[in-house]
């Protein structure tokens, strides 16, 4: 979300909360597109979230349109339900971009409201607050049918059905949705790029004309990151690490060869 968008939500945020956001608190977002105007019941939402999403919810506030609650870790989310779309420029690109879901331009053009799901918290908590953030818009989903999420700080685009199965795959497996999270760019010819790891605090991560088959790049990439997510590591320029799934990687500092705002990025000899 950027723009008027986000200053109308952030106006909405403090009208209810007795806190600020600042340098130390990071704000999550993930936008469900809705198939019709419907706001929808809150406090079937509540139950939702508590009952089958296992979700702590505290210090509740209920408006027309609004929901915010208190929740693990000191977090405070809101749902704000906008009766207009989502801006299709933004919903439009994640939807080229995306190859887990080949039809999701066509879906996601048709949407004609917005569900915002924002999770405010520390920033040192940032994989607890994208936990969060997973639940509650999960439980959205599954309240009002729609049939898809968009997260616009990673370019995302998921249908429905597989964003609330990462979820409950994430509760009852104690296993992180990456896909959820991060996008995994495929070029092909052994290339292979993230997009959302700073999300997190980390250089997003490159492998870069690797002799593996495509395929093989884009699983050590993913089995990479979910290591580095999983344990919490740091890498330092030139360290060696070891994946999940025992790949022996070495990752080293440089300049993105996919990005054109030439970021430094981990780019892992593979």
């Amino acid at each position: 979300m950027k723009g008027l968008q986000l200053a109308l939500l952030y106006i909405v945020l403090a009208a209810f909360l007795p806190i600020q956001v600042n340098a130390q608190q990071k704000v999550i977002n993930a936008t469900v597109l809705m198939g019709q105007k419907k706001a929808p019941d809150n406090q079937q939402l509540i139950k939702l979230l508590k009952s089958q999403w296992k979700v702590q919810v505290d210090s509740v506030t209920i408006s027309d349109k609004t929901l915010v609650f208190n929740s693990f870790g000191g977090c405070t989310v809101m749902v704000a339900y906008l009766d207009y779309p989502a801006a299709t420029d933004e919903t439009g690109a994640a939807a080229r971009l995306s190859w887990m879901w080949r039809n999701g331009a066509e879906i996601a053009a048709r949407h004609q409201a917005q569900i915002v799901i924002s999770v405010i918290g520390a920033t040192g908590k940032t994989l607890d607050l994208y936990k969060v953030m997973t639940q509650t818009t999960a439980a959205v989903l599954e309240l009002t049918q729609a049939p898809a999420v968009f997260q616009q700080a990673q370019y995302l685009l998921h249908d429905s059905g597989y964003f609330i199965n990462a979820a409950r795959n994430m509760i009852t497996n104690q296993s992180l949705p990456v896909y959820c999270w991060v996008y995994f760019g495929r070029p092909g010819e052994g290339n292979g790029f993230t997009y959302g790891l700073t999300e997190f605090g980390i250089p997003e991560m490159e492998i870069v004309a690797s002799s593996h088959p495509e395929s093989e790049v884009h699983a050590t990439l993913f089995d990479a990151v979910l290591t580095i997510l999983q344990y919490n590591t740091k890498l330092n320029d030139g360290q060696s690490f070891v994946t999940g799934e025992g790949t022996k990687l070495v990752a080293k500092f440089g300049k993105s060869a996919f990005v054109k705002d030439d970021q430094t990025v981990i780019q892992l000899e593979y």
